[in-house]
């Protein structure tokens, strides 16, 4: 193996083992869509030294968001939607990650990347349009004043004992005072 070769290994193994420690796949996705983005800082000097900082900044940055790219897509595959709003929302947070970066492998003129890239994309939109497919949508729940979320699961759900998924969508300081408008389940 080359220097290269384990340059890219490595940064692929640490990709793969932020995934790995993380227990709930909804942190792992936070993380590594933050690592994602990632963009190295702009060289400053101008002269050849420069051109070659820039080139190998600019090789790393693209390594590392690759690599990433593909725990956060592993990661998904983990993630269990909450609801069909929860899970296309999480597909297009992921596509557009995946667009941006088929974007740069194109214009790269990186084939073997940009095709990989777009098959990724595909299996990733698949997978979350099947698992979202059979999900409660979300829905607007208003109420004139503040009320307890047992009130409102009887009167949205008719089932007292699901106040426990309201508090856990609308996140109120108090289950006893849910706010006058949230997003919960429609069924």
């Amino acid at each position: 193996m080359s220097g290269v070769d384990d340059f890219a290994a490595a940064a692929q193994s640490v990709a793969a083992t932020l995934l790995a420690a993380t227990r709930d796949p909804a942190d792992a996705v936070r993380m590594l869509t933050t690592l994602s983005i990632f963009s190295p800082s702009d060289p400053t000097p101008a002269s050849a030294v420069g051109v070659a900082m820039s080139t190998m900044q600019s090789g790393c940055g693209d390594l590392f968001r690759r690599a990433a790219l593909v725990a956060l897509c592993r990661a998904s595959t983990s993630y269990q939607p909450s609801s069909f709003d929860d899970a296309a929302a999480l597909r297009t947070r992921i596509t557009d990650l995946l667009d941006a970066e088929i974007l740069i492998a194109g214009d790269q003129g990186a084939d073997a990347t940009f095709d990989a890239l777009r098959n990724l994309r595909t299996a990733v939109v698949r997978d979350l349009t099947a698992r979202g497919a059979n999900l409660a949508q979300l829905m607007d729940i208003s109420s004139p004043t503040s009320m307890p979320s047992t009130v409102i699961a009887q009167r949205v759900y008719r089932d007292s004992e699901r106040a426990d998924e309201l508090v856990i969508q609308a996140d109120p300081r108090h289950p006893a005072f849910m706010p006058v408008s949230f997003q919960a389940l429609s069924k």
